[in-house]
């Protein structure tokens, strides 16, 4: 923001403010309406007798003091239903009757023009303009194509002081319709007269001390209206802007074109073209110091209108006629401001009317030149701001009923910040005061990222690692290990999500993350570890919802079913992975311890065959003995049992009596064949 620098340039600008004249302080116009713009802002005044349907012309001297005015001509009133041409003095009194063979046409869009005459004072020059329906009522005789450029000489000193005609010179050129316009000379008393020469192109005439010299005539096809800008720099007509060349005369051919302009008029300082485009409903304005100027149009209006014709005026404001076709009243609106911050004041004045009208009067613009504001106007924006991210911000001057241009091409009172960077704004007040002030949006540096969402099986861990750079914290904080760190952990049992908030001065920003728990698989074994001799075999009883995983095969009779049978050569350590359908896995591990064989013999000293079933036979009992044959002796050498299989105590089928006998037994012990003798005793 810089306040100082934008009042400097404004005054910079205002230092070369040209005060507009006088001349053009009295309008007469339409049926019988006048405006007088000697008490700074237009005033409505009576009488007039004014009768045009379009073109008009006023003058007035340099106090503002009403000369006379004309409506620039006419044909037969009976025959056209026209008015006929005529130019009344002050006092509103008929000065010169044009009858209907003289000067302009009653509809032609700029039927007449007034300029004083070069180096004559009290003399001025009144041209007229032919309009393209002359034929309405009948060809006049002698004039086939109509009356075309044609110019009277008025001199303020007849009829005391009321104005006469001394001199009528007709039709200087012929076939010429609708558009007049008259721009000074830069040496600020000629004039240069410019018109269509129908379709040969434009004809420009100079206006000196010595008279009106010969045309030059310049290769540019145009219609309708033609404007010149209050410099003398351009000049515009139906379908393009030119460069104009007030000391020689010349028009620029390349042009700049456009297209549905129907009403156009230059701002007082000419930098600007006022326009009303019809296809696209826009009221704007084209900016003559841009580089590419039909790119520059700027719509600071969008309205549907009926329009009649634009001009400007001795306020530094531009008028222009708004009508409605099916209604009597006619309006005129003013587009204040300009040279500033144009805005709108829509139909400012109401003209009550049974029949409407187009025009307004024509003038040599240079009359309402104006290159500046005459004051300044205190505009605040306010201190320097931060904007936030995704935050709205809106800014205004708190200046009421005034014009407005931002720099982003916004002509509203406020607008709304969503991007950093510079913001001006040039407010135009009511008088066309003018304040600029630039406010500078700075982005918040805070950043925020709370991280990718996660999906994870149950279970798992899961860490959280969000960035930013400002005061921090988890919610709903129950979630994570630590709330207020941006690195934590997730020790949330379900879904959730999950929200970062950072705070960094006035600026908060938020983020979420989803955490997607899924079904974790629960795989589980029976037995737990277990203990088998080799050579044995243990069954190992997996549950969990998925497929099955056993490692390592070795040993197992499957490794993808849920029960193997194991039979390890060595002690093994087990694992089952059971995966899911979502992908989520378990595992668990059991462990099979294999042992070495049982390769003891038990020696039994003694047994009891008395049919408890307790220790009622001899045997050598192991547990992994196999008996292949047994031999008993009594203590006198005698055999009373041979077999493979233990002794029950019986010889003969006869009950052997206690004793001590002998014996001797052939054995396989752990695969190993034995013998092994001895001593049993038999007791009853």
């Amino acid at each position: 923001m810089n306040k100082k620098l934008a009042v400097i340039a404004l005054i910079a600008v205002f230092a070369g403010a040209v005060n507009a004249q006088k001349e053009g302080n009295i309008w007469h116009f339409g049926e019988g309406f006048a405006l007088d713009f000697n008490s700074g802002a237009p005033v409505i005044t009576a009488p007039s007798a004014m009768s045009t349907f379009e073109g008009c012309a006023s003058i007035a001297d340099a106090d503002g003091n009403l000369l006379f005015y004309t409506n620039g001509g006419g044909r037969d009133p009976i025959l056209s239903g026209q008015s006929s041409g005529k130019i009344w003095n002050r006092n509103h009194e008929v000065l010169y009757d044009m009858g209907n063979t003289e000067g302009g046409g009653f509809s032609a869009a700029q039927s007449s023009v007034i300029i004083p005459k070069p180096g004559a004072p009290g003399r001025y020059y009144l041209f007229t303009m032919e309009e393209i329906e002359f034929y309405i009522g009948g060809d006049v005789p002698g004039q086939p194509q109509g009356r075309g450029l044609s110019y009277f000489e008025i001199d303020m000193a007849q009829n005391g002081g009321l104005g006469g005609v001394v001199d009528y010179t007709p039709m200087i050129l012929v076939p010429s319709y609708e558009g007049l316009c008259a721009v000074r000379h830069q040496n600020g008393s000629d004039y240069w007269i410019i018109v269509h020469n129908d379709n040969l192109g434009m004809s420009v005439f100079p206006v000196t001390a010595a008279g009106v010299g010969a045309p030059t005539l310049y290769n540019i096809i145009e219609s309708g209206i033609i404007k010149g800008s209050p410099d003398g720099k351009w000049i515009c007509s139906s379908n393009g802007i030119y460069p104009f060349d007030n000391q020689t005369g010349a028009i620029t051919n390349a042009g700049l074109q456009y297209a549905d302009i129907s009403a156009y008029e230059f701002s007082p300082d000419g930098k600007r073209l006022f326009f009303y485009q019809s296809n696209n409903q826009q009221l704007g304005y084209f900016n003559l110091t841009a580089a590419d100027i039909i790119g520059s149009s700027v719509a600071f209006e969008q309205l549907s209108l009926n329009i009649g014709q634009m001009q400007v005026a001795a306020d530094g404001n531009i008028y222009f006629i708004e009508l409605d076709f099916f209604s009597a009243p006619v309006a005129l609106s003013v587009i204040r401001c300009p040279n500033g911050a144009p805005f709108l004041d829509r139909k400012a004045f109401i003209f009550n009317t049974s029949n409407f009208f187009l025009g307004l009067p024509n003038f040599d613009n240079a009359i309402f030149r104006r290159d500046g504001a005459s004051e300044t106007l205190n505009v605040d924006l306010g201190a320097d701001l931060t904007l936030c991210e995704n935050q709205v911000i809106r800014i205004g001057t708190g200046i009421g009923g005034a014009g407005y241009t931002w720099s982003n091409g916004a002509v509203t009172d406020t607008i709304d910040i969503t991007a950093p960077g510079s913001y001006a704004v040039t407010v135009t007040a009511p008088g066309c005061a003018i304040g600029v002030d630039t406010l500078l949006v700075s982005a918040s540096p805070l950043i925020l990222d709370a991280g990718a969402d996660q999906t994870a099986c149950s279970g798992a861990q899961i860490a959280l690692q969000a960035v930013t750079n400002g005061v921090f914290s988890w919610s709903p904080a129950d979630l994570v290990a630590d709330p207020a760190a941006p690195a934590t952990q997730f020790v949330g049992d379900t879904s959730a999500t999950l929200t970062a908030t950072a705070v960094l001065g006035d600026c908060l920003l938020s983020d979420t993350l989803s955490i997607n728990l899924l079904p974790a698989a629960l795989a589980t074994v029976q037995p737990t570890d277990t203990t088998i001799e080799v050579g044995q075999s243990v069954v190992l009883t997996g549950a969990g919802i998925g497929a099955y995983f056993w490692t390592p095969a070795d040993g197992l009779s499957c490794s993808d079913c849920p029960n193997p049978t194991a039979t390890p050569d060595s002690t093994t350590t087990y694992q089952l992975l059971v995966v899911n359908s979502n992908g989520c896995a378990d595992s668990v591990r059991v462990t099979v311890n294999v042992t070495p064989p049982d390769c003891s013999v038990l020696l039994p000293n003694a047994f009891t065959p008395n049919g408890d079933n307790v220790n009622d036979s001899f045997q050598l009992p192991g547990k992994n003995v196999e008996l292949r044959s047994l031999a008993v002796f009594n203590r006198w050498g005698q055999e009373v049992y041979r077999g493979n299989s233990p002794w029950d105590g019986r010889i003969a089928d006869q009950d052997a009596p206690s004793d001590v006998y002998v014996y001797a037994a052939e054995i396989l012990v752990c695969g190993e064949y034995k013998k092994q003798s001895g001593e049993i005793t038999l007791i009853r």
